[in-house]
């Protein structure tokens, strides 16, 4: 008797690769619907010439059809790696190939990337495990891509020299990061969904320390276009309501798990596809990504490469943690601390602040709306204080951020709490 083939395995093994590799495509397509060849080639060498320091906006640097074309390549050398090494496909991973997409708008091209893959397979051979089981640390580990830019483009030694270092600098960072992001994960109990943020932060701290006591200076950036162009804003809009209605075709056409999905805290590792299906997670993953959108439109924000990515990534975490009733309250949260600071609602920090805080959903998912908006004003003050020590180095900067907010409320949660956080 045949045996029959199981729904979810399915799904969860073909229409996710479907999914991040339809994206990627899109987003390749997006780009040479606005920009010409010519314009898209000189503005991938920009990109690759650009020592990509946060916050750097490939639509500034470059142009929109080039950064959307950086970004499905990136993704597609994802998407390539994972396949190479066999990696199973479930929420947290498009959520993985999602990040890869969104920051690959403004930190990540295909060059700075490559040396973080090498040093993790070196870890993953040292261990004696199979590389699948490192594909997201290969992969997250990109956060600290602008240090091997940094160093290929503007470190005053020969070019081969320079290169050299570049790639074997990035090496010992994909080698050193997993144990230490293993450690961190302890720390704030999985209550931030960004645990590379909060690792990288911490190796972009020691970095940053070393370069200036070295006497070498360090230099931010601040590459912000603003504005609201139409085919952006369009292109956006358009992937999310696609993602949601091929959810709910998925779904049968009924919201029903999507609702019952919004049990769950988020608490990492959260994967809502093997919990309640693709078909769910893709109408949350529109969810999360329209609300981010709805944000941006209501304060008069900025629709660049920076924004859009945030976006992206958020609507990635809505299949690994994310959904609408954990992540609102830290937004309101983040609202609430840009209407009291000096720093205005519109700023670039802000902005990605309370797109990026959604980092902090489990704290709300786990305690209640009072404590998401406590997380997020609290987020929206720290964010802004730890990008300059970390030198711009850190792309998840706001993970970094998170996982800092998450530490000191669920350790104080906890003491005061007489029932313990398992």
């Amino acid at each position: 008797m045949k045996q029959r083939l199981n729904p979810l395995r399915f799904q969860t093994s073909h229409v996710a690769k479907v999914l991040v590799t339809v994206f990627a495509l899109s987003l390749i397509a997006a780009g040479f619907l606005c920009e010409t060849p010519q314009n898209i080639a000189s503005g991938l060498w920009k990109i690759v010439n650009s020592p990509s320091i946060l916050i750097t906006d490939y639509f500034a640097v470059a142009s929109m059809g080039a950064a959307f074309v950086n970004a499905g390549l990136v993704t597609l050398i994802s998407i390539a790696l994972s396949l190479f090494i066999k990696t199973p496909y479930s929420g947290s991973f498009i959520s993985i190939m999602f990040l890869m997409s969104g920051f690959a708008l403004f930190g990540k091209n295909p060059l700075n990337i490559l040396p973080f893959f090498v040093g993790v397979w070196l870890y993953a051979r040292m261990k004696g495990k199979p590389m699948a089981r490192y594909t997201s640390a290969a992969l997250f580990s990109t956060t600290l891509a602008p240090i091997v830019s940094k160093i290929a483009l503007t470190a005053k030694l020969p070019l081969l020299s320079r290169f050299s270092l570049a790639a074997g600098i990035g090496i010992l960072i994909g080698f050193m990061i997993v144990p230490l992001a293993e450690h961190a994960f302890s720390t704030h109990m999985g209550f931030t969904l960004f645990n590379y943020g909060f690792t990288g932060g911490l190796i972009a701290l020691v970095v940053a320390s070393v370069v200036k006591a070295l006497g070498m200076s360090i230099e931010t950036s601040s590459i912000w276009q603003t504005g609201q162009p139409a085919f952006a804003v369009g292109y956006l809009l358009l992937m999310l309501c696609i993602l949601g209605i091929a959810g709910l075709y998925l779904c049968g056409f009924t919201f029903q798990t999507f609702v019952r999905m919004m049990r769950h805290s988020g608490r990492a590792p959260t994967d809502f596809v093997m919990t309640d299906g693709i078909g769910a997670t893709m109408i949350n993953m529109s969810a999360v990504g329209l609300i981010g959108a709805a944000y941006i439109f209501l304060i008069g924000g900025d629709f660049n490469g920076p924004v859009i990515g945030a976006i992206f990534t958020a609507a990635g975490f809505g299949a690994a943690g994310e959904h609408p009733k954990n992540v609102i309250p830290v937004m309101a949260g983040v609202y609430l601390g840009s209407v009291l600071m000096v720093a205005d609602t519109t700023s670039p920090g802000l902005q990605l602040a309370a797109l990026f805080g959604s980092a902090l959903a489990p704290v709300a998912g786990q305690f209640g709306w009072f404590y998401g908006v406590l997380a997020g004003f609290l987020h929206s003050a720290v964010v802004l204080a730890v990008g300059a020590p970390c030198g711009g180095y850190n792309l998840y900067n706001n993970g970094f951020s998170a996982g800092l907010v998450a530490l000191v409320m669920v350790s104080t949660i906890q003491g005061f709490s007489k029932k313990r956080i398992s």
